[in-house]
C-alpha cells in the first residue's frame, strides 16, 4: 500500500501566499504603529517634564521671594518697636528740657 501522492493546486499555494504577506504587512503595521505610539509618548514625557522643571524653577523663585517678603515684615516689625521706643526717648528727653528751661527761667525771675 503506497500512499496516494498529494497534489496542492496554484491556486492553493498563491492563497496562502497571499494570507501570510497579509499577516506580515499587518504586523510590520502594527509594529511602525507601535514604534509613533512609543516616540509621541516620549515627546510627551519630555514635554511634561520640561514643564515640571519650568515650574519647579518658578516655585523656588515664589520661595524666595516670600521668604524675602516675610523676612522684611520681621525687619519692619522690629523697627517700628524701635522707632516707638525712640519717640518715648525723645519725649522724655523733651520733658526733662522743658523741666529744665522751666527751672532756668525760674531762676533768672527770682
Amino acid at each position: 500500500m503506497s500512499a496516494a501522492p498529494i497534489s496542492v493546486g496554484a491556486d492553493t499555494l498563491t492563497l496562502t501566499w497571499v494570507v501570510a504577506g497579509s499577516l506580515i504587512l499587518e504586523l510590520l503595521v502594527l509594529i511602525v504603529f507601535l514604534v509613533r505610539v512609543a516616540w509621541w509618548l516620549s515627546q510627551r514625557f519630555t514635554l511634561i517634564d520640561a514643564t515640571l522643571a519650568a515650574n519647579a524653577k518658578e516655585i523656588g523663585a515664589i520661595k524666595v521671594d516670600v521668604s524675602n517678603d516675610i523676612a522684611g515684615r520681621k525687619v519692619v516689625a522690629e523697627a517700628r518697636t524701635d522707632i516707638a521706643q525712640i519717640k518715648a526717648t525723645l519725649a522724655e528727653f523733651r520733658e526733662r528740657i522743658d523741666r529744665l528751661e522751666s527751672n532756668e527761667d525760674g531762676r533768672k525771675h527770682a
